[in-house]
């Protein structure tokens, strides 16, 4: 038996980053004064999702989708076989291959319609434009991103339960510690090693990524989180009515105030 170099660093480092993100996202999209910091984690997974498709065509072995055995058949004979201690599959096996590509297109299309709902319904970002009179008041985008969000779950379920299963079943190849030590136990040595051209892809998508969130915080007024309104300044309105009766009616100063 080997020990075979299947899974690169950048590949793990997405991975990683990609479970933290989303989990960030869940926790900051119930709260309505951290949905400024949801949306920086929404953009956030769409940089680490578009360098994760882009290396499913020009990454290494095993990372690449056109070895992802997704098939029917392999399927199939991959469930028949499933109690095999002898998997054949040293990459994603064909049920794992369908899983993930689920995720990525399920979270691709949360991004967008929370994007959309972020820009119709709260008047922030790209789409701000759309939150007018007749648009603001549709809540279409923001209950498809929430049900795509639950769908979203349920395929993150499907991963951990494929990987604890493999675990159970195939202690032996060591999958579950893979993907942080980048070893996989093989019959053969099917190690792979990264070009420049992957390596220097990999670490701009990486300073992109750690870029846009330094720029984020720093300036959080951006055009893809700023408010199409801007903040009213009631004391230079009307100071008499602020001095009087702010304490109360902040929300609701009077114009005709004397």
């Amino acid at each position: 038996m080997n020990k075979s170099y299947i899974w690169s660093l950048p590949t793990r480092l997405f991975h990683w980053l990609f479970a933290g993100f989303i989990l960030l996202a869940y926790i900051t999209g119930d709260e309505d004064e951290l949905l400024t910091y949801h949306a920086i984690v929404g953009y956030a997974l769409f940089i680490l999702l578009t360098f994760r498709v882009s290396w499913g065509y020009m990454g290494p072995t095993f990372s690449k989708f056109r070895d992802f055995p997704l098939s029917i058949a392999n399927l199939k004979a991959f469930m028949k076989n499933i109690l095999n201690p002898d998997q054949k599959y040293i990459g994603h096996n064909p049920a794992a291959s369908y899983v993930m590509i689920a995720m990525f297109v399920v979270c691709f299309l949360t991004i967008a319609t929370g994007v959309l709902a972020f820009g119709i319904q709260e008047g922030k970002g790209i789409f701000s434009f759309l939150n007018e009179s007749f648009f603001k008041k549709m809540k279409l985008f923001k209950e498809i991103h929430e049900v795509l969000s639950t769908l979203f779950i349920v395929l993150i379920v499907a991963h951990i339960g494929g990987v604890l299963s493999d675990k159970l079943l195939h202690p032996k190849h060591e999958t579950l510690n893979s993907i942080i030590t980048g070893y996989k136990v093989t019959k053969e040595n099917n190690s792979i090693q990264l070009n420049m051209l992957q390596k220097g892809f990999a670490l701009i998508m990486f300073f992109v990524f750690i870029a846009f969130l330094v720029f984020s915080f720093i300036e959080p007024k951006n055009i893809l989180l700023a408010s199409k309104y801007e903040p009213i300044d009631y004391k230079t309105q009307n100071e008499l009515f602020v001095s009087e009766c702010a304490s109360c009616h902040t929300l609701y100063p009077s114009q005709s105030f004397t």
